[in-house]
């Protein structure tokens, strides 16, 4: 097996242990997989900057990052959570900064790939258009909510 095609099972092994990917099948999971760009990240190191244009978005596989809006803490995130996507789908500028607060793996996805996502996989869609409209309300002062 290829070290390509051994990293792709890999992510796709991670993916069955986010609620989100639960239920999709194996061909579906490795679609996903294939999209994504595994990444690691170590303690401290900034996964995005607040203010810079967004060019990808991440999928937490392991690890967790602290969530920070104008010097802030707001939010803690851990495996499942999607962070970026607001800028690629809004295509402005980032609302926050993500550092990472322990040792992370994640899966990258750029403006290309996760259009791709979207336009392929409707459940994924959905959870992502569910977050932006939680966000939304969140960044608002609506009903606090997670996605």
């Amino acid at each position: 097996m290829s070290s390509k095609k051994r990293a792709v099972q890999g992510t796709v092994d991670d993916l069955r242990h986010i609620a989100l990917f639960a239920r999709m099948t194996e061909a579906e999971l490795t679609r996903v997989a294939a999209l994504g760009e595994p990444v690691d990240a170590e303690v401290g190191a900034l996964l995005i900057d607040q203010g810079d244009v967004g060019q990808e978005c991440f999928l937490v596989l392991d690890g967790e990052a602290g969530v920070f809006a104008g010097g802030q803490h707001v939010a803690a995130i851990g495996p499942g959570t999607a962070v970026g996507e607001m800028a690629l789908v809004g295509h402005r500028p980032r609302n926050a900064t993500v550092i990472a607060q322990s040792s992370m793996r994640l899966l990258s996805f750029n403006i290309s790939s996760f259009k791709k996502l979207l336009d392929e996989m409707p459940v994924a869609q959905k959870y992502i258009y569910d977050l932006l409209e939680a966000r939304a309300r969140q960044n608002t002062g609506g009903e606090d909510e997670k996605g």
